[in-house]
């Protein structure tokens, strides 16, 4: 614990400096004050200040000390919502991917991508991924080459009941099954409730593999514009349930992928109970939920469930490694034929990454690694929003999510992002254009920017160049 202090300090200085206690331009105690005030030592109040420092919200000057340089609460506006009325939709979003280039590495020299949220090679504990793949891979009983079973790993499983606990949740190992990456659990979760031609509840905008694993599975859509600062309006939900023949609804309820809209704890209580109400399946993705960056892990829709109507997805594709493809649910009252989908599906996950990551999770090494990951996630993104600000046009709107890695632009409406990101990859650049996150092609004049990138003089040059091209319509 006492390594990281630091964070904790940072994260408190960070706080009283978006307050105004410490209003910008005004000096900041010094590092003999914080060493006494917090009992560390001077090179703990270093390492807090650096941190600040390197997210661009301190300045260091010379016999003035430590400056409150800016808020790490952004000043551009967000992002609106949609003003659409709720409808009933066919969803088109595979056809948009048709006329789009693949975006898969490995990248040429030179190539930058803003596509892909997922953690890029530095952010991975790469030493200890290894160690744990050669502890699982030299189990001389040969398990790890055998069938697991189809619910997962028994260790592994328990450890993730644990990690419900800081989402204020109860789960046992028995309530999880483990599959293949959060897309597998959400579609294993579509399957078990619903039937094709069934009409499901997302918010808006929604992350394009939710929308493509509807469009497969031959469902429709009614898509519920989130406010950016509360979500979904739950008077818009009443409406649309006793509206419409809904079969289940969709919601990522913390740090929404890709405007990073978080609901309030009253708002993912009110749809447990609705859930209970109306017995209406509620489908849970939670993958982005371990990496706040706030003091505490946010809770869970899951986390007010009492009668087993929410079904719980996540994995650590986003917190770990995207390539190991490990995720999991805890589908309530319908574990029973979410179990019997995934045999029938892929039979069960693979052993020996269970084993790897259950080894993770055990030696305490998953939470120490996320303790350093969430104030890095939290940097790249403050410096990605402070110059996109800097050198997009005037006129731009950004998102101010709380968490996860991804921010959400809207840009001048005489702007095509489709067209933008084709004449960005004339300049070695990608980014995810905003029709992607809409059943039917919408948000046309909206990108969504990756925040995965150890910041340096290239990807400042890559985000100048986009700023740019925008300009160039």
């Amino acid at each position: 614990m006492k390594d990281f202090q630091y964070i904790d300090i940072a994260n408190r200085i960070e706080l009283m400096i978006n307050n105004d206690t410490y209003p910008l331009g005004e000096k900041l105690p010094s590092l003999r004050v914080i060493s006494e005030h917090f009992g560390v030592s001077v090179g703990t109040s270093l390492k807090a200040y650096g941190l600040l420092i390197d997210k661009g919200l301190l300045a260091a000057r010379e016999k003035s000390g430590y400056v409150a340089l800016r808020k790490s609460v952004g000043q551009t506006p967000q992002p609106m919502a949609s003003t659409a009325t709720p409808a009933v939709r066919e969803i088109s979003v595979s056809s948009i991917f048709s006329k789009m280039p693949v975006d898969a590495g490995p990248y040429p020299p030179g190539f930058l991508s803003f596509f892909n949220a997922s953690l890029e090679t530095h952010m991975i504990p790469f030493n200890a991924v290894r160690r744990s793949l050669q502890k699982a891979s030299r189990d001389l009983t040969g398990t790890h080459l055998q069938y697991e079973s189809t619910l997962g790993n028994q260790l592994l499983r328990e450890q993730i009941a644990r990690l419900s606990f800081y989402w204020n949740g109860s789960l046992s190992a028995n309530d999880i099954l483990i599959t293949n990456g959060t897309l597998e659990a959400l579609n294993l979760c579509l399957r078990a409730v619903t039937q094709p031609g069934d009409t499901v509840v997302v918010g808006s905008p929604c992350y394009y593999g939710i929308l493509q694993s509807l469009e497969q599975l031959q469902l429709k859509v009614i898509e519920l514009p989130c406010d950016p600062t509360d979500g979904i309006l739950i008077s818009q939900l009443k409406y649309i349930l006793s509206t419409f023949d809904i079969a289940a609804c969709l919601f990522i309820s913390n740090f929404n992928n890709p405007n990073g809209v978080s609901f309030s704890d009253e708002k993912k209580k009110w749809i447990a109970e609705m859930a209970h109400q109306r017995q209406l399946p509620v489908i849970e993705d939670d993958v982005y939920g371990e990496l706040y960056f706030g003091p505490s892990r946010p809770t869970t829709i899951k986390t007010y469930d009492k009668q087993g109507w929410v079904m719980l997805c996540s994995s650590f594709s986003k917190t770990v490694a995207s390539g190991y493809r490990i995720g999991w649910s805890a589908p309530g009252r319908f574990l029973e034929k979410v179990s019997q989908l995934k045999a029938t599906t892929n039979v069960a996950t693979a052993t020996v990454l269970q084993l790897s990551l259950a080894d993770l999770l055990t030696t305490g090494t998953y939470q120490r690694h996320l303790r350093k990951l969430r104030p890095l996630l939290h940097k790249q993104m403050l410096l990605t929003s402070q110059y996109i600000t800097q050198y997009f046009p005037a006129g731009i709107k950004i998102s101010q999510p709380e968490g996860g890695m991804v921010l959400w632009v809207e840009l001048p409406e005489r702007v095509d992002a489709l067209s933008l990101q084709h004449l960005a990859l004339e300049h070695a650049i990608n980014i995810a254009p905003g029709p992607l996150f809409s059943s039917t092609g919408g948000y046309r004049h909206y990108i969504r920017i990756s925040c995965n990138k150890q910041w340096n003089r290239q990807v400042e040059q890559a985000i100048r160049k986009l700023g740019q091209l925008i300009s160039s319509f």
